[in-house]
């Protein structure tokens, strides 16, 4: 693995196992008391496809450092890098990102003599509403919805390369020992987004591949389960991703080459550095 492809690999782990496991914080009414800052490390296990469609995989193992930074209007931890932009004991909007990895088209049949898929960022903000919650505060539901611009960096260039959105119904439980997640929800494209992965020009029609040009819509329906417990300094966390996209608008392209996919992946995460100041974790998130 070249250094640039780590460099991308551990900001993708970083954006995915944040926002999508480690969610040791439940949505929860109860007023905490938690450290400003932690320090720790973690190392994960991935299996992702090329791109969102491809019938082709990448397993990777990679390092990567944890920084648990708490203030009244920022917050890096477990969820995620995320801007408090408002919030009240039900409803918060914030900035939320996510990422893909880039793609050599010499490693991909599909894409084979086709210009790569550089790194991509995305990044926008995000409403969640929490629509249920029990009691005992154990069980909570929530919707979630981010829009999101997405950028292509290549070296030191940046480009706009559209928007994408994935809402979904997400469901929080657990107090203590092992906290479940599952969330369920479609996705969707504009048409730029979706063309840079799924047009298809002339001059790269082969036997196996021909002309496309892509539409803006529904790109397919997203499924996952994680799994977290936390072990004193040490926590353990574990997700499956299902996706479909037998109704996708760009089911027809070329370079959609399979009907659904699981994705998987684990990360061990050790705690070794906290602030001895304290800060109130309020209500809601």
């Amino acid at each position: 693995m070249n250094t640039e492809v780590g460099c991308k690999l551990i900001i993708l782990c970083l954006i995915l196992f944040c926002q999508s496991l480690w969610a040791s914080d439940l949505p929860s009414a109860r007023e905490k008391e938690l450290p400003k800052w932690e320090l720790g490390a973690g190392v994960a296990g991935l299996r992702v496809p090329h791109y969102l469609g491809a019938n082709e995989f990448n397993e990777y193992g990679v390092p990567y450092p944890i920084l648990v930074y708490r203030n009244e209007y920022i917050q890096a931890d477990r969820k995620g890098l995320k801007g408090k932009l408002f919030q009240r004991d039900d409803l918060r909007i914030s900035i939320s990102a996510g990422s893909s990895l880039p793609v050599d088209s010499d490693e991909s049949d599909a894409r084979e003599g086709m210009p790569d898929l550089d790194f991509m960022l995305e990044i926008g903000p995000t409403l969640q509403y929490r629509f249920y919650q029990n009691r005992e505060k154990s069980h909570s539901w929530i919707f979630n919805f981010p829009i999101r611009a997405a950028f292509v960096v290549r070296d030191f260039d940046i480009a706009h390369q559209g928007w994408e959105s994935s809402p979904s119904v997400i469901y929080y439980g657990g107090r203590d020992g092992w906290k479940p997640s599952v969330s369920i929800g479609p996705m969707f494209g504009s048409l730029r987004y979706h063309q840079y992965f799924y047009d298809v020009e002339r001059k790269y029609v082969t036997n196996d591949r021909g002309v496309y040009d892509s539409k803006s819509g529904y790109a397919g329906l997203k499924i996952s389960f994680s799994l977290y417990r936390k072990f004193q300094q040490f926590s353990v966390a574990g997700f499956v991703k299902y996706v479909d996209l037998r109704a996708a608008i760009n089911k027809s392209s070329p370079l959609i080459q399979t009907d659904n996919y699981v994705t998987f992946g684990m990360a061990i995460n050790w705690m070794f550095a906290e602030s001895t100041g304290k800060v109130k974790e309020g209500v809601g998130f």
